[in-house]
C-alpha cells in the first residue's frame, strides 16, 4: 500500500527551493529564475510513498509565510543559501514557525548552492544541526549539480514513513 503525505519546502526568497524540487522530480535544472507565487505543488512517487511537495513562496521581510500552507505536513525541508548567511540564520525562525503549527514532525535542512564558492563555516553548520532535535539530516546540496538532492528527499521520506 502506497502512503501519500505532504512535505512543505520553506526558506527565504531565492534560496533554491523550486530548483531542488525540479532536480528531485525531473532531474533537471534551469538557470532561469522564476519566483514562486503562493504555492506550487508537485508529486513524486517513490518505492514506499507518494510525496506531495508544497513549494511555498520565499519568506521576505515584508511577506510572512502563510501558516495555512503548513497544516497537515508530515515533514519539512528547510532551505538556506550557502552564499547568504542571513538565509541560514533564518532557519531557526522557520523551524519555530513549523513546529508552532505542526509540532514534532521530521525536518531535513538543505544548505543549497554548495557548487558556488560560499561562506562554508564549520561553526555555522554545527549551529544549524543543533537548532532542533527533530532535524533528521543537514546536507550541503546543489540543485545545479544534483549533489545530495536525492539523499535529502530520501532521508526525509524514510523518517516520515518510520514515524507513521
Amino acid at each position: 500500500m502506497q502512503i501519500v503525505y505532504k512535505v512543505v519546502m520553506i526558506g527565504d526568497f531565492g534560496v533554491g527551493k523550486t530548483s531542488l524540487v525540479q532536480r528531485f522530480i525531473n532531474n533537471s535544472f534551469s538557470e532561469e529564475y522564476l519566483s514562486t507565487i503562493g504555492v506550487s505543488i508537485a508529486k513524486k512517487t517513490t518505492e514506499h510513498s507518494t510525496i506531495m511537495l508544497w513549494d511555498i513562496e520565499g519568506h521576505t521581510e515584508f511577506k510572512p509565510i502563510f501558516k495555512q500552507y503548513l497544516l497537515g505536513a508530515k515533514g519539512f525541508i528547510l532551505v538556506g543559501d550557502m552564499t547568504r548567511i542571513d538565509t541560514i540564520k533564518a532557519l531557526q525562525h522557520h523551524i519555530e514557525l513549523c513546529h508552532g503549527i505542526v509540532p514534532d514532525v521530521p525536518i531535513v535542512i538543505a544548505l543549497n548552492k554548495a557548487d558556488i564558492e560560499n561562506i562554508e563555516n564549520a561553526e555555522v553548520l554545527q549551529q544549524v544541526e543543533k537548532i532542533s532535535s527533530h532535524i533528521v539530516k543537514v546536507l550541503k546540496t546543489s540543485a545545479k549539480s544534483g549533489e545530495h538532492v536525492e539523499e535529502l528527499f530520501h532521508a526525509l521520506d524514510k523518517a516520515v514513513i518510520e514515524g507513521l
